[in-house]
């Protein structure tokens, strides 16, 4: 469901001519893939039973009773952090701070997509769990039409580090 959402943002981003694409930068390219991700988010979420679809000073969250969580969509790099400037209201997102109209106590979750180095070709949709700490868990979801029947829906993807 998530990847499908995601691919769609990017798929009628690539639709868009030439010409005009020409005149956009990355962040140009985010906030229009970015609209097409939510339309498409509203399109298949807002009628599900047990989500929510929560606007909060612009944010798109939407809120999951059955799985407690809240998830919002955004373009995000290889380790699944966020790629766009940090507001205050993204930052306690993260931070898992208290904002406003949501619940403290569900996970919070960010459903990204991640291009390539020069942003035309779409690498992964992926799931991270951002906490205070910084990002620490991100799973790249398989497509369905790409897994086995037997085959987990996702893998993670996280950078090892150093943990000294």
């Amino acid at each position: 469901m998530f990847d499908g959402i995601l691919r769609h943002g990017h798929t009628i981003y690539e639709t868009y001519p030439p010409d005009i694409v020409i005149d956009h930068d990355a962040s140009a390219q985010a906030h229009c893939t970015n609209r097409h991700v939510l339309a498409e988010a509203h399109r298949v979420l807002d009628e599900l039973p047990g989500i929510k679809h929560r606007e909060i000073r612009g944010q798109n969250l939407w809120q999951i009773d059955p799985a407690n969580v809240i998830v919002r969509f955004k373009k995000t790099d290889e380790d699944g952090v966020s790629s766009n400037y940090q507001t205050r209201q993204a930052r306690a997102f993260d931070r898992g701070a208290q904002i406003p109209g949501i619940p403290a106590e569900p996970t919070r979750l960010t459903a990204g997509y991640l291009l390539d180095a020069t942003g035309m070709s779409y690498i992964r949709s992926q799931i991270s769990l951002p906490t205070k700490r910084g990002v620490i868990w991100c799973a790249a979801i398989t497509p369905a039409g790409n897994r086995e029947a037997d085959e987990t829906a996702w893998h993670e993807v996280q950078r090892q580090r150093r943990l000294f």
